[in-house]
């Protein structure tokens, strides 16, 4: 009886979980940020993989043919990364734990420049209708720093 009730709980915690996770898959060829058009397309593809929840979401730039793919697991497990930055040309570690909340995927990270944390920031990535909007908000060498981009289907 104790197996079967534990069973239960555990089915019932996992669709709780991925019932949170909401539904960003798509193609969103129309994206821009608060100070100008992108010109590229985002591709949003999900997966459950071992009751957890995945999102690849794959960036094409039409400017410069650069194509690059983030993978997000939503489990709060760390995951790292090394980014170059193509502002400064420097590359940065970042350590991030993402996860689902009602209707969005939130992303904690900090980011790490020669072993020592220059920044932090939390993005929230969501979807209304049609439309995809990704809100980056955090600081950097002290700095405020605030991204928004809004993609659409279509």
């Amino acid at each position: 009886m104790n197996k079967l009730i534990a069973m239960i709980a555990a089915l019932i915690s996992i669709n709780t979980f991925a019932g949170d996770c909401p539904d960003l898959e798509g193609r969103y060829p129309k994206c821009k940020s608060e100070i100008r058009d992108i010109r590229g397309e985002y591709i949003v593809e999900q997966y459950l993989k071992d009751d957890v929840m995945f999102y690849q979401i794959h960036f094409i730039d039409d400017e410069t043919n650069e194509n690059r793919t983030d993978a997000i697991r939503t489990d709060g497990t760390l995951e790292s990364r090394k980014e170059r930055l193509p502002r400064v040309g420097i590359k940065v570690r970042i350590d991030s734990h993402s996860k689902c909340q009602p209707g969005a995927v939130v992303s904690d990270a900090k980011v790490y420049f020669m072993g020592r944390k220059v920044g932090t920031f939390k993005t929230k990535i969501y979807r209304d209708g049609g439309t995809l909007y990704s809100n980056l908000d955090g600081q950097y060498m002290g700095k405020p720093l605030s991204k928004r981009i809004v993609c659409t289907q279509e």
